[in-house]
C-alpha cells in the first residue's frame, strides 16, 4: 500500500470515529441554555450545525459553534469531491446531495436529527419566532457579533447571567463590541449563549456569499412548493426574519433536543 493510500485510509477511520463520537444523544454537545418555544415548553441547542461528509455518507455536527464548510459546498456536484456538505435543500436527510432547482423534488420534509440518534430536531416557524420575539425581553437577548473572526447572530437563553470580563449588546449597531475569542467566548457558551454562523446559502450547485448571509431552515413547509427558513445578515436592521422561500436553496442547519 502506497504512502497515499495508508493516508487516505487514516482519514476514512478518523472520519468515522468522529460520526460515531458526534451522533449520539449526548450532554457535550449541547449548549446548556434553556429556550422558551412556546406552549411552556423549552428546547436546548446542539453546539454546531449538521454537516454530512461525502466521503462516509455519514451525518454529523460541528464540535464548534462557528464552524461552517463555506465554499466547498458549490462542489455538491463533483463525483470527485469527498469533502463535507452543510447548506442542504428543505427536509433531505434521506438525499442530502440533491441540488436541483426544482422545489417538486423536495416535496416531504425528513428531518436532519433523524440522522443524529436521540431526539434531535428542527425547530419549526412558529418556535423560531418565539425564541425571536415571544420570550420576555426577547430583544434584548439576541445580536449580530463575531466568535473566533466569524460573523453571525448570538443567541441568549431565557436565564441569562453575563459572566464576569465579558459584554454583551444586543441589536445591529455593536457587532464590532461583539467579538468573542478563545476563554471570552467559551465563559459565554458555558453560560448558555448560542452562535449561528452567518455561513452563506446555495443555490443549485452555486455558493452564495453575498454580504455574509445566514440561512437556516426551520421544518415548516406551506403550500406546494414553499417552506420557511430563518435569515439574517450582519447589515439587517432587524434581525431573526422570518423568510418565505423555494425549497431548493441549500440552507444550514442548527438541530435542537426538547428539554425534559
Amino acid at each position: 500500500m502506497t504512502k497515499k493510500g495508508v493516508l487516505s485510509l487514516t482519514k476514512i477511520v478518523a472520519l468515522a470515529l468522529l460520526a460515531v463520537v458526534t451522533t449520539g444523544c449526548k450532554k457535550e454537545v449541547m449548549v446548556a441554555g434553556g429556550f422558551s418555544v412556546g406552549g411552556g415548553r423549552q428546547v436546548k441547542f446542539a453546539k454546531g450545525n449538521v454537516y454530512y461528509n461525502v466521503l462516509t455518507k455519514t451525518f454529523a455536527m460541528y464540535e464548534n459553534q462557528w464552524d461552517f464548510t463555506g465554499g466547498y459546498n458549490d462542489s455538491i456536484d463533483k463525483p470527485n469531491y469527498h469533502g463535507d456538505i452543510d447548506l442542504f435543500g428543505w427536509g433531505t436527510a434521506n438525499n442530502p446531495m440533491l441540488y436541483t432547482e426544482k422545489d417538486e423534488d423536495y416535496a416531504t420534509f425528513e428531518d436532519w436529527g433523524t440522522k443524529l440518534g436521540g431526539s434531535w430536531r428542527t425547530l419549526n416557524k412558529d418556535e423560531w419566532k418565539y425564541i425571536l420575539k415571544g420570550r420576555p425581553d426577547a430583544k434584548k437577548k439576541y445580536a449580530i457579533g463575531r466568535v473566533e473572526n466569524k460573523t453571525g447572530i448570538i443567541l441568549l437563553p431565557d436565564m441569562w447571567t453575563l459572566p464576569d470580563s465579558c459584554l454583551f449588546f444586543p441589536g445591529v449597531n455593536y457587532i464590532d463590541s461583539n467579538d468573542y475569542r478563545g476563554y471570552t467566548w467559551k465563559k459565554m457558551e458555558d453560560a448558555g449563549a448560542v452562535f449561528l454562523p452567518a455561513s452563506g446559502y446555495r443555490e443549485g450547485a452555486s455558493f452564495v456569499s453575498l454580504w455574509s448571509p445566514g440561512r437556516y431552515w426551520t421544518s415548516t413547509g406551506d403550500f406546494v412548493n414553499g417552506a420557511w427558513g430563518f435569515g439574517f445578515t450582519a447589515l439587517s436592521k432587524e434581525l431573526g426574519v422570518m423568510c418565505y422561500t423555494h425549497r431548493y436553496p441549500g440552507f444550514a442547519v442548527r438541530l435542537v433536543q426538547d428539554v425534559k
